[in-house]
């Protein structure tokens, strides 16, 4: 008898035991977690745990090595709001994730039910936070090539502070993936995207001030070589200096600046205009059009054929479009085109010989044909393809005149050639 109720209590205390480490169904049931090995039941639904740290510094939240099941955990810092991280595949199919904590505040731990619904075993540990573990303890580093420590599946923060306003470029390997961020609170990211954070970026720096940079290193080699480098910016980097583009067959494009690349097409009449790296390339393409440098997107497309883009614009005439081939697939060089439907993309020609600007285009030193102008002086406007006129003067008439239209800005203008007689427009090309 005393051999069947001792029996009897182990088991019952054993019950006691796997039942309290198991996790409530909701956030407002969340069962406390300990230290050490605790029970998730995935077969109850989602699992919820609450943690109050002992000490600030960081706990780390971890299935490996304690199942072979396809474990999820999300970590809350209160219920009824968004996880502020999560975990998934970290080590094989489970998951792993560390996060500051702060001493007597509480954290609410949830392994879904989402790719698995079996019983398992997982640890939660305590300790301080290592230097660059977290964005809160970045490490402070200069411009130039660094090798440092980076466990796999983990994330290494630094702080660098510009020493000029230009580029700031961030190359790593094949295997390290960067982020930029201009505060701890993650509100501005400067450069990552959600899904593909690029291994080469470049930012817009500010003489004297400060960008963390997160580096997530997923390949097996924890040494990882990276580089920072200051420079100017180049044409075709930027919406706000972008190529002009007029008529492309299988024009060459790369991102190994770590940049999207910008391009400005300006219609001359309405039409379709269609613009496709399709057939040009096996590279996964993606394609932006803007009205303008901060405005809302107007057209896009991905995957269009394959894993290539090809949209069609109705373009009107004299208006500009902004063409943004995007950086976020890490390319290899490829090509695209650009093509009219129903009217040439090309410059149009001078529609009176011995009336006109030339060369045109031009980077701005011109020679005015006014030998058809019989009046002393001819007006001269350059208007933009808005309608404002930009530049007004007067030359002599019934001669060539050289002048200098170095200072207008890369784009299309109409040339308006006109006194009490006469009038013609000429359309030109600044380069």
């Amino acid at each position: 008898m005393f051999k069947f109720t001792l029996c009897s209590l182990l088991v019952w205390g054993l019950a006691i035991q796997t039942s309290w480490a198991q996790g409530g169904q909701s956030c407002n049931q969340a069962v406390n977690a300990q230290q050490g090995i605790n029970i998730a039941d995935n077969s109850l639904g989602d699992q919820w745990f609450s943690y109050t740290a002992t000490s600030t510094g960081k706990v780390t939240v971890s299935s490996c090595g304690q199942t072979t099941a396809d474990t999820y955990v999300e970590v809350f810092d209160g219920c009824n709001v968004e996880a502020f991280t999560f975990s998934n595949d970290f080590c094989e199919k489970q998951s792993e994730v560390s996060f500051e904590v702060i001493s007597g505040l509480s954290y609410q731990i949830c392994w879904r039910a989402k790719y698995t619904n079996r019983n398992f075993e997982w640890f939660l540990t305590e300790a301080p936070i290592e230097q660059g573990e977290f964005c809160t303890s970045a490490i402070t580093v200069e411009a130039g090539s660094s090798n440092t420590s980076i466990p796999t599946n983990q994330y290494r923060w630094y702080e660098f502070t510009a020493s000029r306003t230009g580029k700031i470029t961030i190359e790593a390997g094949p295997d390290c993936k960067v982020a930029v961020f201009d505060n701890c609170n993650y509100t501005t990211s400067l450069n990552n995207d959600d899904n593909w954070n690029p291994a080469k970026v470049a930012i817009e720096g500010v003489a004297g001030e400060s960008y963390l940079v997160a580096l997530f290193n997923s390949g097996s080699n924890s040494t990882v070589n990276w580089l920072i480098t200051e420079s100017d910016w180049q044409t075709g980097e930027r919406c706000s200096d972008p190529i002009e583009v007029y008529n492309l067959n299988e024009a060459p494009i790369d991102h190994d600046s770590g940049t999207d690349k910008w391009y400005r097409f300006i219609a001359f009449e309405d039409g379709d205009v269609t613009i496709s790296s399709v057939g040009l390339t096996n590279q996964d393409t993606y394609l932006e059009i803007y009205e303008g440098c901060g405005s809302e997107r107007i057209a896009f497309s991905d995957d269009a054929s394959g894993l290539q883009s090809e949209l069609v614009l109705n373009a009107k005439a004299n208006k500009a479009y902004y063409i943004k081939w995007d950086n976020i697939f890490q390319l290899e060089p490829y090509a695209w085109n650009l093509k009219s439907g129903n009217y040439s993309t090309s410059l149009p020609e001078m529609e009176n010989a011995s009336i006109g600007v030339y060369p045109n285009p031009s980077f701005g030193p011109v020679t005015i044909d006014l030998r058809g102008f019989e009046s002393e002086m001819v007006n001269i406007s350059v208007m933009s393809v808005t309608g404002a006129a930009v530049k007004m003067f007067r030359l002599p008439g019934g001669k060539e005149v050289s002048y200098d239209l170095s200072d207008l800005s890369k784009g299309i203008y109409q040339i308006v050639l006109e006194d009490l007689v006469s009038k013609k427009v000429v359309k030109f090309l600044k380069k």
